[in-house]
């Protein structure tokens, strides 16, 4: 073999070397991001952004071509009119920051869509999202049965550590970062140093939980070899679940379309492989169940509609009525269930959350229709709600959001925006009823995973109505990941190897 030969196939080699080393550190990465995804923001960030990062320098090695990339039209037009609300923000400095979440729609999608080449890796991916949501649910599980630190349920007024800043509710986690999930704990920690030494005291306060320390002397806790008697103290457990992600609204909202996913697969797996199909009946009951600990309607109502869209889709006739009958009472349990713990009905104008929402989409609407084509800007209402009297911020003190992703995107970023939204909602779903027909004549896993893909969408619908979801990055992160995975899946329906699960 002539030696330009050789060293044009070595080269080729080479380069083959390389490619492959890539695409494995992309895919790598890949599972990162499904597995960090239900447990931290930036955990799951870095993951797809360093994914992001190695497939640029993959372009730029092979001198490729994007493939077409369905839904690009709407996300673009989004982005777009979601800039131009930065531009002519009363606060620019404030809301161009949060273009970083707009623009990760596009991206994460592009992303996913153009490296997944196989639906065994589908598979994998998908697989790693449920059986980490699961784990999410065992975590959870945990907190409730050995407690999250000790709650104090009554102090003394102007006892010392009254003075330090604390008070009846509070619940203790750590002394000098010892951590605390008990009197037992506490009887420990405390002695660890002198009596007048100073110490460290984590706590939290309030629902969503706030992380806060003081510092008091050891000797305020202890009477002897017991506890204060200035100080009355009991187990806490979470008022509402939150998982690591740090607020039950942001969990609840996640799980919600994971659940709905765990279910699609269940309903989708063959008779014959009933562990599998047991797997996914447990991954979807440890789902719901921190569905329910977050106590969230929002998210019970989205999970409940796109549960019962995947039974109409999926299920025979001859077991619809027992699914849904199923469904129907997991519903009325529900319902229970927030009148216990919450001590609210399921529609509750008596409760202070939904006078705050009801107030704020009287004035979000206001805002929208006094500045209709860029809105007042993302998050400039934090500065100007006293001028704009903007009543919820101005009685209840709570400085959140429109609390509707409608009202939102209509008063931050105007009618444009709203518009090239709903454009890409109505596109996406019409692509969705499309796809899941060709699926399910090739596939039955890839049919199971997007009929979850469309269900989660739906859950995710029914929450953005009373919630502004999207400026939840995870629950942004795992919808456009699963528009990646949906086009991506189209596409292997062109390649007949890529459809096989084997490979």
């Amino acid at each position: 073999m002539p030696l330009q030969t050789q060293t044009a196939t070595a080269a080729q080699a080479r380069n083959y070397s390389l490619k492959q080393y890539l695409y494995g550190a992309i895919f790598f990465f890949f599972g990162v991001f499904a597995v960090l995804l239900p447990w931290s923001i930036k955990g799951a960030r870095y993951a797809w952004i360093s994914a992001f990062c190695i497939w640029i320098v993959d372009l730029a090695l092979e001198r490729k071509r994007l493939r077409p990339q369905p839904l690009a039209l709407p996300m673009l037009a989004y982005i777009i009119f979601s800039g131009l609300s930065c531009v002519f923000s009363y606060e620019p400095y404030i809301s161009w920051p949060h273009m970083k979440l707009v623009c990760w729609t596009a991206l994460i999608a592009a992303l996913f869509a153009q490296n997944l080449a196989r639906l065994s890796q589908v598979r994998i991916l998908v697989v790693l999202l449920l059986l980490s949501a699961a784990a999410v649910g065992g975590f959870t599980a945990w907190q409730y049965a050995r407690g999250i630190g000790v709650r104090i349920v009554d102090l003394v007024y102007r006892s010392p550590l009254h003075l330090a800043g604390l008070r009846p509710d509070d619940i203790l986690v750590a002394i000098n970062d010892r951590a605390v999930h008990s009197q037992a704990d506490l009887l420990k920690a405390a002695p660890a140093v002198p009596p007048d030494a100073t110490v460290r005291i984590r706590f939290l306060r309030g629902s969503p939980v706030r992380r806060k320390q003081t510092f008091a002397r050891a000797g305020d806790f202890l009477a002897g070899n017991t506890i204060s008697p200035t100080i009355t103290l009991a187990k806490a457990t979470p008022l509402r679940a939150e998982g690591t992600l740090g607020h039950y609204g942001k969990l609840a909202e996640v799980m919600a379309p994971i659940a709905c996913l765990a279910w699609a697969l269940m309903l989708g797996t063959p008779a014959r492989l009933r562990r599998q199909q047991l797997l996914f009946a447990m991954i979807f009951l440890a789902i719901t169940a921190t569905v329910f600990a977050t106590q969230s309607r929002s998210a019970l109502t989205g999970l409940l509609a796109g549960c019962m869209i995947a039974l109409l889709l999926m299920s025979p006739r001859r077991a619809r009525l027992w699914l849904v009958s199923g469904l129907l009472a997991v519903a009325v349990g529900a319902a229970f269930w927030i009148q216990h713990a919450r001590g609210l009905k399921w529609i509750d104008r008596r409760d202070p959350g939904t006078q705050y929402r009801l107030l704020m989409w009287q004035d979000g609407a206001r805002l929208a229709l006094r500045h209709p084509l860029f809105g007042v800007g993302m998050d400039s209402v934090q500065n100007h709600w006293p001028e704009w009297n903007l009543r919820g911020f101005a009685q209840y003190r709570q400085f959140w959001n429109f609390h509707s992703d409608i009202v939102q995107l209509a008063a931050e970023r105007g009618l444009l925006a709203l518009a090239a939204w709903l454009w890409f909602v109505v596109a996406y779903l019409i692509y969705l009823a499309r796809l899941l027909p060709r699926l399910r004549a090739r596939t039955q896993f890839g049919w199971a995973v997007a009929t979850g893909i469309l269900t989660g969408f739906i859950a995710f619908l029914f929450t953005s109505l009373v919630e502004s979801s999207l400026g939840n990055d995870t629950l942004v992160m795992l919808l456009f990941f699963c528009v990646g995975v949906a086009i991506a899946m189209e596409r292997m329906l062109e390649e007949p190897e890529a459809m096989k699960l084997s490979s």
